[in-house]
Parts: C-alpha cells; structure tokens; sequence
C-alpha cells in the first residue's frame, strides 16, 4: 500500500492548476462553470466506470503503487481522482485550444486587412 499512484495524480493536477492559473483558462477565469463542468463530466465517467464495474468488464487489479482503498468492490480510491484530473486537464486543454485558435484567427484577419504587422 503507498500513495505514489494519488501523490502523482495531485501533482499532475497542481501542474495543470498552475497553467490554469498563470493564463487564467478555466478555473481561474469562471470557477462556478469550470467547477460544474468538471463535477458534472466526471460523474460521467464514474457511471461509465460503475456499468463497467457491472457488466464484469472492469475490475480491481493488483498494483503495489496503489492505497488499497475501494470506495466500492472493484472501485479504488484512486480512479475517483483520476476522472476528476482527467476533467479538469480536457476543460483547460479545451479553453487553452480556443484562445489559441481565436488568437491565430485574430491575427489572420489583421494581416488579411492591409495593416502593418508589429
């Protein structure tokens, strides 16, 4: 039993939080709809894994870098910090997509219109 697999996942989560933070993405730019975005698709994913869980076609490996902890049969502790990063890092890789793309649109309409480029 070892918190290697957890620890990983909430430092991944604080590298992405800090992106999030340092050009204010998702998170930092609407918290109450990123919040929503993130609870509403990792439950999502929790009730893919839960019919997963059912149908017999998921189940608990052993792994010596997990906690051992289930928050139900077959449902370590582990997989509910994974959905939740794996929600927070596509809404901020989708919100950082979107100002890239309107970014080099904006700069395509620009040189597009005869001005001078800086």
């Amino acid at each position: 039993m070892t918190l290697a697999y957890l620890g990983a996942l909430l430092l991944a989560a604080l590298g992405v939080g800090a992106i999030d933070a340092r050009w204010r993405l998702a998170l930092f730019r609407d918290a109450p709809r990123a919040v929503a975005t993130v609870v509403i698709t990792a439950l999502a994913m929790l009730l893919i894994d839960l019919g997963g869980i059912a149908t017999g076609n998921f189940r608990l490996g052993e792994s010596p870098w997990m906690t051992g902890f289930e928050v139900l049969p077959h449902l370590p502790i582990e997989e509910l910090a994974f959905v939740t990063f794996l929600a927070y890092v596509s809404i901020v890789a989708l919100c950082a997509a979107e100002r890239a793309l309107a970014a080099r649109a904006g700069r395509g309409a620009r040189a597009g219109s005869g001005a001078p480029r800086r």
